[in-house]
Order: C-alpha cells, then sequence, then structure tokens
C-alpha cells in the first residue's frame, strides 16, 4: 500500500517536473526571440505569417504611399510579438484580429491624441489664460456701469491679470490631485486640502497686497471697463490659438483623466 502510494507521488512529482521544464524551455524561447535580428525573425516565420507579413507590406505600399524600405521598417517593428504569438500558437490574422489591409489602415492612421500626451504646464497655460479672461472681463463689465471713477479703484490691470493667472495654474494642479491617472477619485485628506486652499488664499492675499504698493501704480494702472474687456477678448484669442496648436484636450473647468 506504501509502496502505491510513494509509486504515485513519484509520478506527481515527475508530472510536475516536466511541465516546469516546459515553462522553462517555453520562456527561454521567447527570450530568445526577443534578442533576435530582424532578419533572423524573418526566418522564423511560419508559412501562413510569411503571407501575411508579405501582404501587409504591400497594403502599407500601396495605402500608405511608402517606398519599400519604409514599410519594410514598419514591419520590422512588428516582428518580436509576431513570432512571439506565433510560438504561442497564434498566428498573425488571430493575434491583430484583423486582414492585412485592415492592419495597414491602422497602421497608417496618426495616433489619436489623449489626455496622457499633453505635459502639465500646457494645461496650466491654459487654465491661467481663462482665469485671467474671466477676471479682467468681469471687472471690466462692472466698471462700464459704476459711473463713481472712484468705485472703480478696485484693482489694477496687474494685479487682475496676476490673481488670475495664479487661480487657473493653482486650480488645474488641484484638478490633478483630485482626479488622478485612473480615472478614480484620488483619497486626499481633508487637512491637507484646506491648508492647501488656505495656502492659496493667503498667497493671493500677499500677491495682492503688494500689487496694491503705491511704487507699483505706474506699473499697475487701473483701466477702464472698456479697456480690461479688450484686454479679456485679446487675452481669449490667445487661448484659442494655444489650444489649437498644442491640440489640447479637457479644460480647467472640464478636466480630463490622464491615463497613463
Amino acid at each position: 500500500m506504501a509502496e502505491n502510494k510513494n509509486a504515485e507521488q513519484t509520478k506527481i512529482d515527475a508530472n510536475q517536473q516536466e511541465k516546469l521544464k516546459e515553462k522553462v524551455a517555453v520562456q527561454n524561447k521567447d527570450d530568445q526571440i526577443k534578442q533576435m535580428s530582424s532578419q533572423e525573425l524573418r526566418k522564423e516565420l511560419s508559412k501562413k505569417n510569411a503571407d501575411y507579413i508579405f501582404r501587409l507590406q504591400k497594403e502599407l505600399e500601396t495605402q500608405g504611399k511608402m517606398s519599400q524600405e519604409e514599410a519594410q521598417k514598419r514591419i520590422d517593428l512588428l516582428l518580436p510579438e509576431i513570432v512571439l504569438a506565433q510560438h504561442h500558437g497564434r498566428p498573425a490574422s488571430n493575434f491583430y484580429t484583423m486582414s492585412p489591409k485592415l492592419k495597414a489602415a491602422d497602421l497608417i492612421k496618426p495616433k489619436e491624441k489623449t489626455a496622457a500626451d499633453i505635459p502639465f504646464w500646457q494645461y496650466a497655460v491654459d487654465g491661467a489664460l481663462i482665469y485671467v479672461v474671466l477676471f479682467v472681463g468681469i471687472f471690466g463689465v462692472l466698471a462700464l456701469f459704476q459711473t463713481n471713477s472712484k468705485a472703480n479703484a478696485q484693482m489694477g490691470i496687474l494685479t487682475l491679470i496676476s490673481v488670475g493667472a495664479g487661480m487657473g495654474a493653482l486650480m488645474t494642479k488641484y484638478n490633478e490631485l483630485i482626479l488622478p491617472a485612473t480615472g478614480k477619485s484620488n483619497k486626499i485628506p481633508w487637512s491637507k486640502l484646506i491648508l492647501g486652499l488656505v495656502t492659496m488664499i493667503l498667497g493671493l492675499l500677499a500677491l495682492m497686497w503688494l500689487l496694491s504698493l503705491p511704487a507699483l501704480k505706474v506699473i499697475n494702472p487701473i483701466l477702464p471697463g472698456a479697456a480690461n474687456i479688450i484686454i479679456a477678448i485679446v487675452v481669449y484669442g490667445i487661448r484659442w490659438l494655444f489650444r489649437k496648436h498644442y491640440e489640447l484636450i479637457g479644460s480647467v473647468f472640464s478636466p480630463v483623466a490622464r491615463n497613463k
């Protein structure tokens, strides 16, 4: 009885060792494939995959109007994953789930830009510009309806621009903190949020006080309402050009999760 159990256990151990050897062999082969040159990878292709690659190259040359060398370089980038998939029993048509014609079209079309491709500074500049538009524009409209000239002694143009730009950049950073890359809400302690808000308010108040000093009135004049509105329109135009040039997605008022 004991001998039977020992024999059975020995058989199980032998099977496990055999499976482990097979797994190691597969991994070693995968590592070997990753180190191969494009010429070596082409020699590894099955007849089915070689035909797929041949037709894919022809489609790249036709659809993408590429030279033979350009199309070949694009395909060389795909060879490692094609041969790896082949090693695991998946032909290229099954691996890509599309014909050579469709795969060529997929390779040719430009990659769709996502929020992850946009650096933080571009969002910060965009946020700063829109807040400048709001601050300067609102104060300009208010000034138009104030008949008493003294009532317009609120903020100089440099104060409005500085405070607006600072608010926009800080709110952009705030959005990045509460809207992480996963798109899920970040669990930031309330103490940190409150501390950050208080610090932001104190910083803006200090900036406003500094810019209100009599010595700075020369560079921080209080402009008529119409002038403020014109400046707001110009800044909005700059923002529009900035967003168009960098192809920005989302804004400080409609933030987009930056998936990475």
